[in-house]
């Protein structure tokens, strides 16, 4: 028998629109819970295992609005108590994951220096929704993507009802130059509780570097500060790469010479593309602003992306 057609990988503002998750009637959302990360993510240095401070945050978007919960007052099939969906994604943590964890290595997995935080975002998608961040069923085809589990995944029966599930890791700890890595995982689902489309993005937000740039004479003198962050979209690859992103990013711009954000921008993807060398579909972007440039206005902001070889497929 074949196998199934892979799910599409799309950009999380893509998927956003298919699903019209902006538009959906209904959304329970849990922001910024605190958990403490041990197996799975490397820290600021690029270094495993070791204990770093780690944000979750969950939405879910339903297609039909909570007719039910609001007419009797009291929580029906029809919504998600956030109490227990905090406590489905704090559970996976501690038990995989954290210093306390009591679920071993699984045989045919990655040694534990080599857990990275994918996998920590597979399992929580496993256990809420029973497939992992490819729509694969370990209970039916062990891809070797992740720890796997047979346990129904918490939102599992309510999936038909959901238009779009997002998760969110933050690592506030594992940049040292910038305000942390945040990789977020979305997909969307049909009537059926399948799987659709589906959405990786990894960001490393707001790296504070004196740089020099820009096209007046003052400015060719001295640096100014850049506030920069990049974007992955279709992130594939195993290992975490946000360090060596950082990495990248911050070399060209303490050497950086140009004169426009617009140039800078397009030399900072070049410099992170080359960091994501694999064969794979994905498109980076850059923001970058420039607080001190217009004395009246908070900053002004030059974005650009660039999608690499075919996106869609």
């Amino acid at each position: 028998m074949s196998s199934p057609p892979p799910i599409p990988l799309l950009t999380t503002p893509a998927l956003r629109a298919l699903t019209q998750a902006d538009s959906l009637p209904a959304v329970v959302s849990v922001r910024n819970l605190s958990a403490l990360l041990l197996r799975g993510a490397t820290d600021a240095w690029d270094r495993p295992l070791r204990p770093q401070p780690l944000l979750i945050s969950s939405e879910i978007a339903f297609t039909e609005p909570f007719d039910t919960a609001s007419a009797t007052d009291k929580l029906g099939s029809d919504t998600i108590h956030y109490g227990n969906l905090s406590k489905s994604l704090l559970d996976t943590v501690n038990t995989y994951f954290s210093p306390t964890s009591t679920a071993a290595a699984i045989p045919g997995e990655p040694q534990e220096s080599e857990w990275d935080a994918l996998l920590v975002l597979n399992q929580l998608f496993l256990d809420l929704t029973g497939s992992g961040l490819d729509g694969a069923n370990p209970a039916s085809d062990d891809d070797g993507a992740g720890v796997q589990t047979k346990k129904p995944g918490f939102l599992e029966k309510s999936l038909g009802r959901i238009g779009l599930l997002t998760v969110s890791l933050t690592l506030p700890k594992a940049s040292l130059l910038g305000e942390g890595v945040c990789l977020t995982a979305s997909a969307g689902f049909d009537a059926e509780g399948k799987m659709t489309a589906r959405a990786l993005g990894l960001e490393v937000r707001r790296l504070r570097i004196p740089t020099l740039v820009g096209v007046n004479p003052n400015e060719r003198e001295a640096r100014q500060m850049l506030v920069v962050s990049v974007g992955v979209e279709g992130v594939r690859v195993r290992g975490d790469r946000y360090v060596r992103v950082e990495g990248a990013v911050v070399k060209a711009l303490e050497e950086s010479s140009f004169e426009t954000l617009e140039a800078l921008g397009a030399h900072l993807i070049d410099k992170v593309e080359e960091t994501f060398v694999n064969g794979e579909d994905y498109t980076v972007w850059v923001r970058m602003e420039k607080p001190i440039a217009v004395p009246l206005a908070e900053c002004p902001v030059v974005e650009v992306r660039r999608v690499v070889k075919d996106y869609h497929r």
